[in-house]
């Protein structure tokens, strides 16, 4: 018997001694080393019924073989050849057998008298394991199941196929950032390609993730779907006080010659942004403190990630009744580069002159429309509307003036102490002066320049918006 399973695994198999009542074999475990595709396996407290009758037909018909603990480490790296098989459909006819791998041992010849005796092929009709663990190297690292159950049942009809179901197992993988608790799986394992047709995993805290696809030597191809997902277990620890929602992913997981490759669809419901300094910047223009806490009536986006590129597209952000975003933005290395649409409702920046004229068009869905460009690396990110709302507000004062109100500024130059050269020059001051410009454009706006319009006749700059 170790001869016969040591050529069927490819694998040096050594058993501990054999003990029979009746059709009943048990034995404390065997172990196995090879050098292709099964590195090792090693068990404990084996249990198994064996079909007599089909010993005087030369096999060892196990119908159902169980054990305690069962450890195997696979290796899947580079191409390996499955050992000779062939299919004896004429054995367990009307049985249901019909379907029973025949293995046939290469040193089955000139073993004497018990050669002749002994059953020479092997056929496992069903197993269970009560604790499973499986390492399975690939040319893409390694998946490792630890502390499982499994039931396999040979599938009718087809050769080197088995049914199988697996619950409670712990699973590390490269394309996973954590372990995932599996509660059950199920699926079929034919010629050394295991394909999965369901299961049902809880990840983070009440997360739940359902996964399909297949696991076929050096390459792999996974289907899913996460749902109920905190975002704060996600993001970073700085983020982790800015957003908020419960988030849902389907995705593609899939090999590829230098590692593997990821798209998807995500949204997030719930959404909730805070603390971020870009939206402290838009309270102030708006002069309104809902945008502080912006809540997202809609967050949606496709994404691919392949090695350090990751492009998120068709973003669209909206806060009902404040803003849309709507665009596309690539991570290329850590570096920026967005192309985006930002949409405001009517009369948010009507304070600001030019804002609303020169910035934020008429559009679609009775927003005003401006474009964004957002470039920089991820922790020094830059975007450019805010010094463009700056530098429109500064033109749109110029225009105000009349013609016989500059040649009051230039009369009065001396009183005035320079502050209609300020207005002039005001874009380009408030993009050299950077961030502390932006946080109090509007102070400037309405305080500095306006000192200056004061001197204009008929010109009362605190009564106007």
């Amino acid at each position: 018997m170790g001869a016969v399973v040591s050529d069927a695994v490819d694998a040096d198999v050594k058993f501990s001694p054999l003990e029979w009542q009746r059709t009943i074999v048990s034995t404390e475990g065997f172990s196995a080393e090879g050098s292709k595709s099964i590195r090792s396996i090693q068990a404990e407290d084996l249990t198994a019924k064996i079909r007599l009758l089909h010993m005087f037909r030369g096999e060892w018909f196990i119908d159902h073989l169980e054990l305690s603990d069962l450890q195997v480490e696979l290796n899947m790296c580079g191409e390996q050849s499955a050992p000779e098989t062939d299919l004896d459909t004429g054995v367990g006819e009307g049985l249901g057998t019909e379907s029973v791998i025949v293995l046939e041992p290469e040193n089955s010849q000139n073993q004497g008298f018990l050669a002749d005796i002994l059953p020479s092929r092997a056929k496992l009709q069903s197993l269970e394991v009560v604790r499973l663990g499986l390492q399975v190297h690939s040319e893409n690292g390694v998946v490792d199941l630890a502390d499982g159950s499994l039931r396999a049942t040979r599938r009718a009809g087809q050769k080197h196929s088995y049914d199988f179901t697996l619950s409670d197992a712990l699973i590390k993988a490269p394309w996973l950032d954590r372990p995932v608790k599996l509660d059950s799986a199920k699926g079929k394992y034919v010629d050394k390609n295991l394909y999965l047709q369901q299961s049902s995993s809880r990840v983070f805290r009440d997360a739940q993730l359902s996964l399909a696809g297949e696991l076929a030597k050096d390459r792999y191809k996974w289907f899913g779907t996460l749902e109920n997902v905190d975002v704060e277990e996600l993001v970073v620890e700085d983020w982790q006080r800015r957003l908020s929602g419960v988030l849902r992913t389907e995705f593609k997981v899939h090999s590829t010659q230098d590692g593997f490759s990821t798209r998807g669809v995500v949204s997030l419901d719930k959404g909730v942004l805070t603390a971020l300094p870009i939206l402290d910047r838009i309270a102030a223009y708006t002069n309104t403190n809902r945008f502080r806490r912006l809540v997202l009536t809609e967050c949606r986006l496709n994404y691919t990630s392949e090695d350090k590129r990751i492009e998120l597209s068709d973003i669209v952000i909206v806060s009902d009744g404040l803003v849309r975003v709507i665009g596309d933005l690539v991570i290329n290395n850590g570096n920026l580069d967005g192309d985006f649409r930002v949409g405001i409702v009517p009369g948010l920046l009507a304070h600001i002159p030019g804002a609303e004229t020169k910035v934020f068009l008429r559009g679609e869905k009775g927003l005003r429309w401006a474009p964004l460009r957002i470039t920089g690396t991820i922790d020094k990110p830059r975007e450019d509307l805010s010094e463009r709302i700056i530098a429109a507000a500064g033109g749109r004062i110029i225009e105000l003036i009349p013609e016989t109100g500059i040649k009051a500024v230039k009369l009065a130059q001396e009183k005035a102490t320079g502050l209609p050269k300020a207005a002039i020059d005001f874009s380009n001051d408030v993009i050299e002066q950077g961030d502390e410009i932006l946080e109090e454009g509007v102070d400037i706006i309405r305080d500095g320049v306006g000192g200056a319009l004061d001197l204009i006749p008929g010109f009362n700059s605190p009564k106007r918006p």
